[in-house]
Order: C-alpha cells, then structure tokens, then sequence
C-alpha cells in the first residue's frame, strides 16, 4: 500500500472515531476494562468517507486484564501496535503514521461494537444514550445521533460482520472477522 495511501486510512481512522469528544469533558467516554474469556481475533476493516475506501488487518487479543491491537496494511507491513490494561495505553507506530494518531479512538470503537451493552452504558456521562435491539446499537448525544452500529452477521461469541456509521464525521467501517480462537490463560 503506497505512503500515502496508509495516511490517509489512518487519518480517517483516527480522526473520525465513533467516541471521539466533542466539546467538553462530560462528551469524554471512558474506555471500558478489558473483558473475558482470553481470545485473538483477526478482523479486515474498510473504511469509506466519501467516495474514498481503505482497508487494513487488525489482529485483536484480549483478556480480562488487556486489550492489544496490531494493524497491519494488506500487504502485511506493521502500522501500529497498542496495548491498554485498563489504566495505561501505549503505542508502538509506524513512521508512516501522523504524529497525532490516537490509539484509544481505535479501542473505543471495538468496545462499542462488541463489549456487553449493560457495561458501556455504565460508562455513559451525561447526555449520551445508548440504545440496542437485535441487531443495532445506536449512540446519541444530547439526543442526536451520532454512531449506528449494523450486526450484519450476528453470533452470540463475536458477531461476523458488523457496519458501524458514523453520523456526525460520515464514514462508515465495514468489519469482518477473518477469524477467531479462544485462547487458554
């Protein structure tokens, strides 16, 4: 994947992330702990804004006591690597990679998708509402819309594939999982 074209997936990454703040610290989310049982899945994640598309490998391994992140271009080339323990981030990035790259954007949007609904809502501050059906979940602040997230292929483990749109930045990530193995503590 040329230069140029890893910049500007993981400017949109970055920069529109489904939890970003908005405007004041009651808008800040915090990031849900780490969750059980201990597993590494890989997912292909495309990103569109516009009549723009990138994709990119992400391989996710998490137990109660971590999240750890790697993305890797198509091609196999390392992006970045993360790693949060439910009170510390840290990133290890590539070069190619824009200076304000923030990896818990990335952690937040996977916990939206994929962490129990009753745990995130614990998390909410005041005026956001997060709602769910079978197969949605939708996050409003202040009553407006901003994230939908889409189960296309949902399972009771780890749903298959998912469409997570973000409303107010307009991009929408297309996730689906490659694979994914319970691993022993």
């Amino acid at each position: 994947m040329p230069r140029r074209l890893i910049w500007v997936l993981l400017f949109c990454l970055q920069g529109c992330a489904v939890l970003t703040p908005i405007e004041s610290v009651e808008s800040v989310i915090p990031m849900a702990a780490p969750i059980d049982p201990p597993r590494r899945i890989v997912q292909q994640i495309t990103a569109i804004w516009g009549d723009k598309q990138e994709s990119l490998l992400c391989v996710l391994e998490l137990d109660k006591k971590h999240i750890a992140i790697a993305g890797l271009s198509n091609e196999g080339m390392s992006l970045f690597n993360l790693n949060y323990d439910g009170k510390t981030l840290s990133l290890d990035k590539s070069p190619l990679l824009p200076a304000d790259f923030s990896p818990e954007y990335i952690i937040k949007d996977v916990q939206l998708v994929y962490w129990a609904l009753a745990d995130l809502q614990k998390l909410l501050p005041p005026h956001w509402r997060l709602a769910a059906d079978n197969k949605h979940r939708r996050l409003y602040y202040n009553d407006e819309l901003h994230a939908e997230v889409e189960y296309l292929q949902p399972d009771t483990v780890w749903a298959k594939s998912v469409t997570v749109t973000n409303h107010r930045y307009h991009y929408t990530l297309q996730i689906k999982t490659v694979s994914y193995e319970t691993l022993s503590e």
